[in-house]
């Protein structure tokens, strides 16, 4: 008889089977951790053959062989192998943070972010005994808002390798309402010790995208990833920072979260991958001040996946790191087109307030084109 099993994972259903070296026990308890998300009758995307202690691989991109030395672990990589699937399955369609996430009774879905061991399980944990469980590390949001749910097993423990698994409903979370689910505030977890009153602050859109786009999966297969991390931030009422030292502490805070929100409208310009050189906005009946070029070293924007003006700063996505460019770096970035330092300089005399009689502006131009290459947004040709 099949010991396989099909599961939920996001919008795709996985197979998890078995080969001869797992015993019927640990089958029985792996299969236990995914009761909230059992599926029948649907054709899965991938199969995972689960195994004790052979180490054999696959090569087949569905049918993948998940190996470890212990059932803890075993069981602890199903989950993170099934994971991956799903992610992959939503790759270019959806935000997918990593968060953990609760929703009202109206559906609106609060987002727990954070890395490993900021204490995302444990939140949502806290929370979902008050509120329905909708995930403890991966949120995928579609750019309306969207949330889809992925009531995985809940993940415990400090090594990512051999967390024990919990499943949500034998734990006391709640269900899902059947209202339909939609992001509506985005928390970043900062617990401390010793925070005697937990409180709630908002965090500027730039100061945001530096702390949520480590925390995304394939956020560069989006079609503009940078827009729409930052659309989804300003329609949830920009990211909310929780400072706090119990996860007990943070049901009392909901309501706090949901009432705060930020004033920021910054308009937004996408500059994306396409983007050739530009007068930078000149001033329009101004008289450009012109610095004669001479040959010399060569600048170029580095290569990136996509860039958006936000206000004032430029946001350059790339290598799912983000750099926020601000007063003369912006100017520089969209000068760099194979380009000296000094035609730069002439770029920056043009768009720039004009500098005290005392400073050297190609100086200036010179030590900031030293840190943007040092931090790869520009190279030398």
């Amino acid at each position: 008889m099949s010991t396989a099993f099909d599961v939920r994972v996001l919008d795709s259903v996985v197979r998890v089977d078995f080969d001869a070296s797992v015993p019927d026990d640990v089958r029985d308890r792996i299969r236990g951790h995914w009761v909230d998300l059992v599926e029948d009758g649907a054709e899965p995307t991938v199969t995972l053959t689960a195994n004790l202690g052979n180490g054999r691989l696959s090569t087949d991109p569905q049918h993948r062989i998940v190996s470890a030395t212990s059932p803890e672990q075993l069981a602890a990589r199903v989950v993170s192998e099934a994971t991956l699937v799903g992610i992959a399955g939503l790759s270019g369609s959806a935000l997918m943070l990593h968060a953990g996430a609760v929703a009202l009774d109206d559906g609106r879905v609060i987002a727990l972010v954070g890395p490993s061991g900021r204490g995302k399980t444990t939140a949502s944990i806290a929370l979902g005994r008050r509120f329905g469980y909708v995930t403890d590390e991966t949120l995928a949001v579609y750019p309306g808002g969207e949330v889809v749910p992925y009531r995985k097993p809940l993940s415990v423990g400090t090594d990512p390798d051999s967390k024990t698994q919990l499943p949500a409903s034998a734990e006391g979370l709640r269900g899902l309402p059947d209202a339909p689910l939609v992001l509506d505030a985005i928390v970043v977890l900062d617990r401390r010790e010793g925070v005697a009153e937990p409180y709630v602050e908002t965090v500027p859109v730039l100061e945001a995208l530096e702390a949520l786009v480590p925390q995304t999966s394939f956020l560069s297969t989006m079609r503009k990833p940078m827009r729409t991390l930052v659309s989804t931030i300003l329609s949830t009422g920009g990211v909310r920072r929780v400072v706090y030292s119990e996860s007990e502490t943070l049901g009392d805070l909901v309501d706090e979260i949901l009432a705060a929100a930020t004033d920021e409208s910054p308009h937004l310009v996408d500059v994306g991958v396409s983007t050739s050189d530009c007068d930078c906005g000149a001033k329009l009946g101004e008289e450009p001040v012109v610095v004669e070029a001479a040959p010399g070293t060569l600048y170029r924007r580095g290569e990136y996946r996509d860039a958006l003006s936000v206000d004032d700063a430029l946001v350059v996505f790339r290598q799912n790191r983000v750099t926020v460019l601000d007063g003369l770096g912006p100017v520089l970035w969209f000068a760099a087109a194979d380009t000296t330092a000094s035609q730069i300089t002439d770029a920056a005399l043009r768009e720039m307030p004009a500098p005290p009689p005392d400073v050297d502006p190609a100086a200036i131009v010179d030590a900031t084109l030293d840190e943007l290459v040092t931090a790869d947004v520009l190279v030398r040709a």
